[in-house]
């Protein structure tokens, strides 16, 4: 993950948040990804504080994070600290690997999509849901000005102004998922934009 913001300052708010800046829809739209997942184990990717807990309640999890105060509060049995660009498994380890809100803090896309690929069965699958901006130019400079906003306000009330700029110039940080992803070695992706202006996209990479 990005070095560049601390996120152990704002564990506490980081789901918070998530939730202001998708509008209130981050939970169901963490159902809608659950539901595309195979039976059996799950890698959740970036897991923070758990939030996707009761979508995988029927799931063998593994959550996996860089951050050991977020996970302190997360509720999955099975909690590993890490990475995605160095994933502490075996090669075809787990049946579905689940990614949500946090790909685009992630340092090394490229890296960590090789490592995802690495420990996937064959056949499993990579769900990734994440924002990003619209495609629509004059709508992305409008969800650009309404995130800084959001972010800069709980930066300030919380003092932490770097963590919430970084959360907010990470919108920014990658191309569009479409270009993106385009370039791994998944034998199947399907991208689905959500939300009204499309800022948010669910993946679906199949090996």
């Amino acid at each position: 993950m990005n070095e560049s913001a601390n996120f152990s300052n704002i564990h506490k708010f980081y789901d918070f948040v998530n939730s202001l800046t998708t509008l209130g829809f981050d939970k169901s739209w963490r159902k809608q990804a659950a539901k595309k997942l195979n039976p059996g184990s799950v890698l959740d990717l970036g897991s923070g504080t758990g939030a996707s807990y009761t979508d995988l309640i029927n799931f063998d999890v593994t959550a996996l994070d860089p951050d050991e105060q977020m996970l302190s509060l997360n509720n999955f049995e099975k909690k590993v600290v890490g990475k995605g660009e160095e994933l502490p498994f075996k090669e075809n380890s787990f049946d579905n690997v689940l990614c949500c809100f946090v790909w685009r803090n992630v340092s090394d896309t490229e890296k960590a999509l090789s490592e995802v690929y690495r420990v996937l069965k064959p056949g499993g699958k990579f769900i990734l849901l994440d924002m990003t901006r619209p495609k629509n130019s004059f709508l992305r400079l409008f969800h650009k000005i309404g995130t800084f906003k959001i972010t800069f306000l709980i930066g300030l009330l919380t003092l932490n102004l770097k963590e919430y700029k970084f959360l907010h110039n990470s919108l920014d940080k990658y191309p569009q998922p479409e270009e993106h992803l385009s370039n791994s070695s998944f034998n199947k992706i399907t991208i689905n934009r959500m939300g009204i202006f499309g800022f948010v996209y669910l993946s679906i990479l199949e090996k």
